[in-house]
């Protein structure tokens, strides 16, 4: 009998889970109903807060950027105004019928012919919230009489807020829509303030409308950069209109090519979210591309055997020590920063996997060169109000000195016992660094690999089963399990700014993007949002409820559980 009720409340304790992804950092909820009307009213107010002297100086020198201007964050921002009316929207046209979370014939749904209490009115606080200066901080507050109001520091938190508000809520099979858990309270804020997804738009075709369809279910997740690795050596989609040839014969096809408006438009869309949308160029290696166009740059182009000189097919890189190849780098440079900086605070000049043999050198022979070559690159960054980001290879392999204020990526996931990942190594020499280690956050890894077996080489290492180098493949569970601080001492973990899931995309394009990336990608939303979580029912059940949200607006995502397991509680586990 007591085995019976630890059961019972294990289930009501699942059922009843506020369902929101990612979950709340402080959160409490009720069992009460209450029904939104979707034309509600929302009513915003700017409390007035003492601002700080360097507030005021700044504001006296007119020295703000372009993201932190003096409206941003206020009633006044257009970005808080598209914000309710996505909200709005979402609930009326994606919101949906939880039937897959309920026993078979279930009569789940709240009575419509009982006295509602309809949510009519939104009330909005933009002021000094709590101690936070946290700009994605907010509080939510439900109340049982459906009293709403939304507390935040910037307009990112008011954003946020909404997407949790709009999770809040299902729709009733006959009409309406409704929740089940009034009253509800949250407090809520990042743990990181990096929270991205790197994608891979070169390698295969990846259009426009493919990436402002992943940045629309990147903002339900609450993520807040994409990073786009928008060049590689095997084609450049990417127009830069002082360098026209580049795009134009270093395309796979001009269907291809990303014009400076198809950025624009994806920088903005991505803004309007609260997600800064930034570029990378990798230089000076994974840029055989560029020999297209600009044949006299590049050494050791298609070089064989490739594996000798590059870390995938074709080799090639940029030269070092080449005036052409400083002009070039300063050209494209400044054509292209002065266009992306509105949308963002980052560039990335990649650095990964270069090749010394592909010049014909030692590491210790590259690495002065390799130095100058930085140098110049990161300057330029600078010059545009931008802070560079490099992948970790510059600090580690090559130990390039670097400005204090460069952002260092680290991809490699120790395989050693007792030795230390990439990340802690970067933090332990006191750089800012962000995570992502490609044995749980490369979610190309697992699909086996791509090059074919030569029929002239009989000792080819390409043999069945063909698995690729970071197998097996990183399912939703192994994404979620992943603890990126682990062993990074804790006087430390204030250098570790946040993190980027990739997605390389050698064997993805935009059609099978959504599969590949969701429900994934939302699984390291959480983590990112709250740190290190624990697989459990619960975290299964609330993310398959995301998978529904994702569905549908329309994303193609994979299912996260049996449906029959999330119709029966408690009977899925072992």
């Amino acid at each position: 009998m007591l085995h019976l009720g630890v059961t019972f409340l294990l289930l009501h304790c699942i059922r009843s889970v506020l369902a929101t992804w990612p979950l709340p950092i402080e959160h409490s909820y009720g069992v009460g109903v209450l029904w939104l009307d979707v034309n509600y009213v929302t009513v915003c107010q700017n409390v007035p807060t003492q601002k700080s002297f360097w507030d005021r100086i700044q504001a006296v020198l007119g020295t703000r950027s372009n993201l932190d201007e003096d409206h941003a964050g206020s009633c006044q921002d257009e970005r808080l105004r598209s914000a309710i009316t996505r909200s709005k929207e979402d609930v009326e046209f994606h919101a949906f019928v939880p039937w897959k979370f309920h026993p078979r014939h279930d009569h789940f749904e709240p009575d419509v012919n009982k006295e509602q209490t309809v949510i009519r009115l939104v009330r909005l606080e933009h002021s000094k919230l709590r101690s936070s200066d946290n700009k994605e901080a907010y509080d939510l507050m439900v109340a049982a009489d459906g009293d709403v109001l939304i507390r935040f520091n910037h307009v990112l938190g008011a954003i946020h807020a909404f997407t949790t508000f709009t999770q809040l809520f299902h729709r009733h099979f006959n009409a309406g829509y409704y929740l089940t858990n009034a009253p509800v309270k949250v407090s809520d804020s990042p743990r990181f303030g990096h929270r991205a997804l790197n994608l891979d738009i070169s390698r295969n075709i990846m259009k426009p409308k493919d990436v402002i369809r992943t940045l629309d279910a990147m903002a339900l997740n609450k993520f807040n950069r994409l990073h786009l690795h928008a060049s590689d050596a095997q084609s450049w989609p990417l127009e830069i209109p002082a360098l026209p040839e580049l795009a134009k014969r270093g395309a796979y096809h001009p269907s291809q090519i990303w014009s400076p408006s198809d950025l624009r438009q994806v920088q903005a869309f991505g803004f309007d979210r609260g997600i800064e949308v930034y570029i990378e160029i990798d230089m000076p290696g994974h840029t055989a591309s560029i020999v297209e166009s600009h044949p006299d740059l590049i050494h050791s182009h298609n070089r064989k055997p490739w594996q000798q000189y590059s870390a995938q097919p074709p080799s090639g890189q940029l030269k070092l020590n080449n005036s052409n190849v400083t002009t070039f780098i300063t050209t494209l440079i400044n054509d292209l920063l002065p266009r992306t900086a509105p949308y963002t605070s980052l560039f990335h000049l990649g650095g990964d996997e270069i090749t010394p043999s592909a010049y014909d050198m030692t590491p210790q022979e590259v690495q002065p060169y390799l130095q100058t070559f930085v140098n110049h690159a990161i300057s330029l960054v600078q010059s545009h109000g931008l802070m560079p980001v490099v992948w970790e290879e510059h600090l580690l392999d090559y130990n390039l000195t670097l400005p204090s204020s460069t952002l260092i990526q680290a991809w490699r996931s120790s395989s050693l016992p007792n030795h230390p990942s990439s990340l802690a190594q970067i933090v332990s020499r006191g750089r800012k660094a962000l995570f992502g280690a490609n044995s749980h956050w490369y979610l190309d890894c697992g699909h086996g690999g791509w090059i074919d077996p030569d029929p002239a080489n009989p000792d080819s290492p390409i043999k069945s089963p063909f698995l690729d180098y970071c197998g097996p493949y990183h399912n939703w569970r192994r994404v979620y399990s992943y603890d990126p601080l682990a062993d990074v001492p804790i006087e430390q973990w204030y250098l570790v700014v946040g993190g980027e899931v990739s997605m390389w995309a050698e064997q993805t394009d935009g059609m099978n993007l959504d599969s590949s990336l969701w429900p994934r990608l939302a699984a390291a939303g959480e983590v990112l949002w709250r740190g290190k979580g624990t697989v459990d029912e619960s975290v299964t059940r609330r993310l398959a409820e995301m998978r529904e949200w994702l569905v549908a607006k329309g994303v193609a995502a994979g299912p996260v559980q049996v449906t029959w397991c999330l119709m029966n509680p408690g009977n899925c586990v072992s």
